[in-house]
């Protein structure tokens, strides 16, 4: 059985993506963020309607970017050990049920702009230069935010998963925007330092996640393995 983990573009028709990948695969299992974040989602559902909808199965994996990203990773690991489509789909499950997502980010009104946000959110802390810290709950950012000092965000995220996640070991994957340089060591560091880590992934954040969480922003999930 041949397979393999491709990054659609959500710049390009998804119709004719999905055809290609079909002259390769038997079945595709398109992986998304959560609908209630992003209307890519609701885009793939079309386009797999249209084009073949027995062979593709789209799913909203109820996770923001980070999250995603870690969801691929890891059905592509299980792919690899001969996990079949309902294990991978069991597994992401627990990711969803189980993991962590919290978005820290000095850029709402493009929170508001997309309508993540309530109107008149983007005012949050503006006068004091605070951050918010968001966490995602069945798919939506919870408000209000956490109000966080700017020098606070690295300290911050690290101890908010912790205390949900506890002692267990965890895989953890964040995404940077056009932060400060300093946030991504002091980050890793404070991860180190405060989790049981069994892995973990540092990457810029993507073009379609900073059009939506905009670019003063930072994605991190975490799970425990």
């Amino acid at each position: 059985m041949r397979w393999g983990v491709h990054l659609l573009d959500p710049n390009q028709p998804l119709e004719p993506q999905y055809r290609e990948l079909l002259k390769r695969y038997d079945r595709v299992l398109s992986l998304h963020a959560s609908a209630k974040l992003c209307p890519m989602g609701e885009q793939a559902k079309a386009a797999a309607d249209a084009t073949d909808p027995l062979r593709i199965r789209v799913v909203d994996t109820g996770l923001g970017s980070a999250g995603l990203g870690a969801a691929a990773q890891r059905a592509g690991e299980l792919l690899r050990q001969g996990a079949g489509e309902d294990a991978i789909l069991y597994e992401l499950g627990r990711l969803r049920d189980q993991g962590r997502f919290l978005l820290a980010t000095a850029d709402l009104s493009t929170l508001v702009k997309n309508r993540l946000l309530p109107p008149l959110g983007d005012r949050f802390g503006e006068a004091l230069g605070l951050w918010a810290l968001f966490t995602l709950e069945q798919g939506a950012f919870r408000v209000p935010p956490l109000p966080v000092p700017a020098k606070r965000v690295a300290e911050t995220l690290a101890a908010s998963l912790h205390r949900f996640l506890g002692p267990r070991r965890v895989r953890v994957r964040a995404l940077f925007g056009e932060v400060d340089a300093t946030l991504r060591p002091r980050l890793r560091e404070e991860l180190e330092k405060t989790l049981k880590l069994a892995g973990g992934t540092l990457a810029p954040m993507d073009p379609l996640a900073k059009s939506r969480v905009g670019n003063k922003a930072i994605a991190v999930f975490a799970y425990p393995v």
